[in-house]
């Protein structure tokens, strides 16, 4: 079977690779000699080692203060060259339009060594054309760093392998942490004598209660019982192990069954027949259908009227809801379990593809040995925070601090894409855990964090589908059109029947949204998932695979 193309979307100065220095030469001679004579071995150890010159970007977000310099000439790009293994010249990329960037150099043969960029399909169109260079060979001769972080993290040579079996992106791993969560009112719950809900009836339960008993104690019945848009919706979609979304375009309705790649059109019933329960029992906001965003939803929740939210992690919104209610507490709860098991809302990719490197690079050796550089802690530590006593010093947890903020958010800030290779894993001088002197929302932050780890991320409660969507592979521009135009006609549907009462049965929704897929061409697209799951399920980096990232 013919195998698809690539996926989408998807301190101190370091001590750099040393060059060899010249040994001492020893020259032998007698006292009638009147000139010296030097070994041959000896002169073929003083010659030292070749120092690489390449080219790289480096993305250009128009934040550079101007006694900075440039993005491509500051006193960081400066370090680079100083402290690094090869002398690199910088090739500006404007953040926002990088693929027009990108495309200007290729065609004109001026691309730069090596690529880092963000966009996964744009990296995946590069493979397709034969614009990039096969990294396996030139990472096993000439790399430690990397290739140990790919000894490390298997999922990270998966997730950068091609079908032709080589490896052909750079990438970087980061802690799998929950992207959104399910948060219920802990202290409505307790008010009004509730249990945590476990299955997605006695959700239905509690969201009612919510509704109806007063939860906030004004004597008025104004609370909602759950939200339905924007992260609420998708989060209760997953709930019943489907990937589909009212809001917005990126619709993954597709989980395996006896080892097959289908439509699962059933668990998309369910999830659609339960927000309609919900929305005609009046446990929501009526108007939640226009709230595009969850804008509205989130100043509800805020303005403490709303008991159960699907949400990111959210610092500045809770802040807020403290300051109106100063009792309100919330939880993040597992997803309660569905007629098609128990699963977890979206959890971030673990593995970020960001680089490249072009397949007209003349010097591979100068390029990886760059990788290793830009691969490394110490790089790292310096990218982000500065020079230890100039910008940054050790707190007592030996993390680096601010000797002063407003200084290096001025010489620092700037720079922080020339750490596109950086690891984020299992990092303990990063993140909102080891942050100094936390204020008190950002403590309550960080046991959300921990309580979600522990509800969501467990290869017992997956999250639904085939893999992460930035893994799945990147459809051809022909089954794009079909994907999008069907996948719009069946959301519309799907906003129908939810609110549409007994005019528009579940049973007329789904016989018109396989009716819309099939006439659209849809099949196509289920069959061009399913073709490249049975190519590419030995290789290919699948659900399973995500949970070794922790």
């Amino acid at each position: 079977m013919r195998q698809r193309t690539w996926t989408k979307r998807n301190t101190t100065a370091t001590a750099a690779i040393a060059t060899a220095l010249a040994l001492v030469v020893v020259g032998c001679s007698t006292k009638d000699d009147k000139t010296s004579t030097t070994s041959p071995s000896a002169a073929t150890q003083a010659t030292p080692e070749k120092r690489g010159s390449i080219t790289a970007s480096l993305y250009d977000r128009g934040n550079i203060p101007a006694e900075e310099g440039t993005i491509i000439n500051n006193r960081w790009t400066k370090w680079v060259n100083e402290k690094g293994p090869a002398d690199v010249k910088f090739v500006p990329i404007p953040r926002f339009e990088s693929l027009q960037k990108y495309n200007v150099l290729f065609a004109s043969g001026s691309a730069p060594d090596l690529i880092f960029e963000f966009d996964k399909s744009y990296l995946g169109q590069l493979y397709n054309q034969k614009q990039l260079m096969p990294l396996d060979d030139i990472i096993n001769k000439y790399s430690k760093e990397y290739k140990a972080r790919l000894e490390k993290y298997p999922a990270l040579k998966k997730a950068t392998t091609m079908p032709d079996g080589k490896m052909y992106f750079l990438g970087r791993p980061y802690n799998l942490d929950p992207n959104h969560y399910l948060f219920v009112r802990a202290d409505w719950l307790k008010k009004l004598n509730l249990q945590v809900p476990k299955t997605t009836q006695e959700l239905l339960a509690v969201a009612k209660a919510f509704t109806e008993n007063d939860p906030d104690g004004n004597g008025k019945k104004d609370t909602q019982g759950i939200g339905l848009s924007f992260i609420s919706g998708i989060v209760l979609n997953h709930m019943f192990g489907n990937g589909f979304t009212l809001f917005g375009t990126d619709q993954y309705p597709w989980n395996l069954k006896d080892d097959k790649v289908v439509h699962d059109w059933d668990s998309l019933k369910a999830a659609i027949a339960y927000q309609k329960t919900i929305y005609e029992a009046g446990y929501t906001d009526k108007d939640f259908v226009t709230d595009k965003n969850g804008a509205k939803s989130a100043q509800d929740w805020m303005a403490g009227k709303v008991g159960i939210i699907g949400s990111s992690l959210p610092t500045k919104n809770y802040e807020t809801l403290k300051k109106n209610v100063p009792d309100a507490e919330i939880i993040p709860i597992a997803l309660p379990k569905s007629e098609f098991g128990q699963f977890s809302p979206l959890l971030n990719n673990p593995i970020a593809v960001t680089g490249a490197v072009n397949a007209a690079a003349k010097d591979p050796a100068a390029i990886v040995k760059e990788i290793d550089f830009m691969s490394s802690e110490a790089f790292k530590t310096t990218v982000n925070n500065g020079i230890e006593g100039e910008q940054y010093k050790k707190g007592a947890n030996g993390c680096p601090e601010p000797i002063d903020a407003e200084k290096t958010k001025k010489e620092v800030s700037y720079i922080a894409d020339l750490n596109m290779l950086a690891s984020l894993a299992k990092d303990s001088c990063t993140g909102l855990e080891n942050k100094t002197n936390p204020t008190p929302i950002e403590k309550d932050m960080l046991e959300v964090l921990k309580q979600g780890r522990v509800a969501y991320v467990d290869p017992s409660r997956p999250m639904p589908g085939v893999t992460h969507r930035d893994f799945l592979p990147l459809l051809p521009q022909e089954l794009v059109a079909i994907n999008t135009n069907a996948n719009k006609t069946i959301v519309d549907l799907a906003t129908k029947v939810i609110v549409s009462g007994n005019s528009y049965t579940m049973d007329q929704f789904i016989t018109e949204a396989k009716a819309a897929w099939e006439k659209a061409g849809g099949p196509k697209v289920d069959a061009f998932y399913d073709e490249w799951y049975q190519a590419n399920k030995k290789t290919a980096l699948l659900m399973k695979d995500l949970y070794e990232i922790k």
